[in-house]
């Protein structure tokens, strides 16, 4: 059987199925709630790590803001992430159990519905979490030290995902821990570099911290051990394992329990590595997750990512045994029985097949709370359904009041504001609440929308009359609360309620609501542009001398008459340094360097003109201390600096022996960009850096083709 084949048809056939039936259904709360962060772009955020907003906005610049767009991307990110999953388990054993593995994801119901349609930060995750494993199995094949850069950048990008993503390190470290034959690493900068690289890529999250006191980190801290002494709780364990259960099956989950022990034994007794390599990258993020569970509430994909990997071994131990009859039939029943809950699933969020009344004790059968029956309160799926229908119910309410009264939209739940966010993407919307959420981040200074008119919107799942929860002047006035039903087959699902609230008064709110609690942001770029400004007056005044100018002058000079010929006596010393030590391939080697300039001379360009930051000519006028070069256009990022570290990384890749002049040389003429008042200090570091990776990457590329 060709596997590579059926995994390509297996792949693209649910590929293009799941784009068929995403468009069919409405928004999960979740989903909604990522896609407003798509319209409020920032480092981070309150909730989560900042990379799920960036894939939507991507998205829906492409789809317009519907549901395709929103849907779309976690439908080819799932793509994907099979195939890498299919490239990891082929090298850790073979095509046949690589295929087996991608048909077992594309059952479980974590996998195949809630990873894979809907877009989640886990999506993301998945991807880089596999992407990380697919490297660390490279390395330790090749013992290849580059892989270890490119492993930090995918860790790094799964922390932007996800904080979950933090375990890839630690599952890393453990192998190495482990395994005795490849404990050498730790001797070795490659992966600590890498480890430098992954915190690096995760900086937007850091910066967005400390601007905001550190608030999502403090939120998710809480929110995944809470905010109390731990005290075991069985119950909450208990409670915890059966979701876990639910969300990969029943009958599959107690496979996955075996064979995460099994896998332990294998690599505890065996040595194998591959065992080892499988246990390392799930049972950590497993064995974490169901410690919190036993004194804290989890949600059951939080430890989603170590069934991933564990999956691996749990087909392996499948097509091991499946020659035991037993097994054989225990296997097919509990495959066959999750295809059948995943399709039901399916069915049941489209058509509503499955009558939940069936599975509503006697008791609890007539109850009726909010006019909504028991039997339609329980069923999740009707989440997605009715928000259409809200949506032209809010437009028609706002379009009856004249422009001067139309109101503002608001109710006091950060993931129904979402939802309604959705509704009606051309109308923003407020959530005022006693709870620190996202949307306080987003609102900070309500007083904009003093004296305004508000409509607030809550319904049967979040019921909270605007009266009970503004009852302090917070507005005028209010009307009669105005009932909305949402009906699904003919059924009521749920209700929406409507109330106009004449001319808010912010002031009067409540001590206890979020956003007055929130503690003062603190405005790090201001901060970094002050030291930037502090640093080059320290170069450009107080450094400046007879000694330093008597060097600096006359290579001012010829830079003001357009022409610097002091660069172009340095690039032909280092021509002619490459022509005495390295004559094969000279030519070639030329136009390499002469296209490393021309790809920094673009970069550098197009960078100018995307942040368009003045010069210190323009910003400090007469104080800032100029030889000859008087320049007042685009000043950010440097590009003699980056000239002149591409040039610096050439060289040291080509004739090493004189490395020292290279940097000498480097750090010298981006010394001479401040001193003379020509460029700040980050201006100066962002053209080194632009310099040093673009040069290094090209020369990367094609250091194979100059050594033929």
């Amino acid at each position: 059987m060709n596997y590579r084949l059926w995994f390509w048809v297996v792949n693209i056939a649910t590929t293009l199925l799941r784009l068929l039936i995403i468009d069919k259904i409405g928004l999960t709360i979740d989903e909604a709630h990522y896609w407003v962060y798509s319209k409020f772009l920032n480092f981070s955020y309150f909730d989560h790590p900042p990379l799920i907003g960036y894939i939507i906005k991507a998205s829906t610049l492409i789809f317009n803001d519907t549901k395709f767009a929103v849907r779309c991307p976690a439908v080819l990110i799932f793509f994907f992430a099979i195939w890498i999953f299919f490239i990891c388990v082929k090298k850790l054993y073979n095509e046949k159990t690589a295929f087996a593995g991608i048909l077992l994801l594309n059952i479980l119901p974590v996998f195949s519905f809630l990873g894979s349609v809907i877009t989640v930060p886990d999506s993301p995750l998945a991807l880089f979490w596999l992407l990380s494993l697919l490297i660390f199995i490279i390395i330790i094949e090749t013992n290849n030290k580059k892989y270890w850069y490119l492993l930090g950048i995918t860790t790094g990008f799964a922390m932007l995902s996800k904080y979950n993503g933090i375990l890839i390190p630690f599952s890393v470290f453990l192998f190495l821990i482990f395994s005795s034959k490849h404990r050498f690493w730790f001797k070795n900068k490659e992966p600590y570099i890498g480890l430098i690289l992954s915190v690096i890529t995760f900086l937007p999250v850091l910066i967005w911290n400390t601007e905001n006191n550190w608030a999502s980190f403090r939120f998710q801290l809480g929110h995944g051990v809470g905010h109390s002494l731990p005290k075991f709780s069985l119950t909450l364990f208990g409670r915890s394992i059966g979701a876990q259960a639910g969300y990969i099956s029943p009958l599959l989950f107690l496979m996955f329990i075996i064979a995460a022990f099994l896998c332990v034994k294998e690599a505890y007794k065996r040595e194998n590595r591959t065992a080892l390599i499988i246990s390392c990258f799930s049972l950590p993020t497993l064995l974490i997750f169901n410690t919190v569970a036993t004194f804290n509430e989890i949600l059951p994909h939080w430890p989603a990512m170590g069934y991933l990997v564990l999956s691996i071994y749990t087909t392996h131990l499948t097509l091991k045994f499946w020659h035991i009859k037993w097994f054989k039939f225990y296997s097919y029943t509990a495959w066959s029985l999750t295809l059948l809950m995943v399709i039901m699933i399916f069915l049941h969020t489209l058509y509503g097949i499955i009558p939940m009344k069936k599975l509503i004790p006697k008791g609890k059968l007539e109850k009726i709370e909010h006019g909504i029956p028991e039997s339609e309160k329980i069923d999740l799926t009707n989440e997605v359904y009715g928000w259409k229908e809200v949506g032209n119910e809010i437009r028609r309410i706002v379009t009856t009041y004249s422009k001067k009264e139309r109101p503002f939209i608001f109710t006091y739940k950060s993931y129904l504001a979402s939802e309604l966010s959705a509704c009606v993407p051309e109308l923003r919307v407020f959530c005022i609440s006693d709870k620190i959420n996202a949307y306080d981040f987003w609102q900070r200074d309500l007083k904009k929308l003093k004296n305004k008119n508000g409509l607030y919107i809550y319904n049967n799942y979040f019921f909270s009359e605007p009266k009970s929860r503004y009852e302090t002047g917070v507005f005028s006035s209010y009307t009669e609360i105005e009932e909305f039903p949402v009906y699904r087959n003919g059924k009521k699902i749920k209700n929406f309620y409507f109330t106009f609230c004449k001319s808010f008064n912010p002031t009067k709110l409540q001590q206890s609501y979020a956003a007055l609690n929130l503690e003062t942001k603190k405005d790090l770029k201001q901060k970094f542009l002050k030291f930037d400004h502090f640093v080059f007056k320290f170069i450009n005044s107080n450094l400046k001398s007879k000694f330093l100018d008597f060097f600096m002058i006359p290579i001012s000079y010829c830079d003001s008459k357009n022409f610097n010929l002091s660069f172009f006596i340095i690039l032909t010393i280092c021509i002619s340094i490459l022509w005495k030590n390295k004559k094969e391939h000279f030519l070639t080697k030329l136009a390499l360097l002469t296209s490393i300039m021309a790809v920094g001379a673009v970069i550098i360009h197009f960078l100018k003109y995307y942040f368009e930051r003045p010069r210190p000519l323009k910003v400090f006028g007469k104080n800032t201390n100029i030889l000859f070069e008087k320049i007042y256009t685009l000043s950010f990022p440097s590009g003699h600096t980056e000239l002149a570290f591409s040039l610096c990384i050439f060289m040291f890749v080509m004739v090493k022996k004189y490395w020292y002049l290279y940097i000498l040389f480097a750090f010298s003429s981006g010394f001479y960009r401040i001193y003379t008042g020509n460029h700040f200090p980050s201006d100066v570091l962002a053209g080194a850096l632009i310099g040093v990776f673009s040069a290094y990457a090209i020369v990367t590329i094609f250091r194979k083709k100059l050594k033929e």
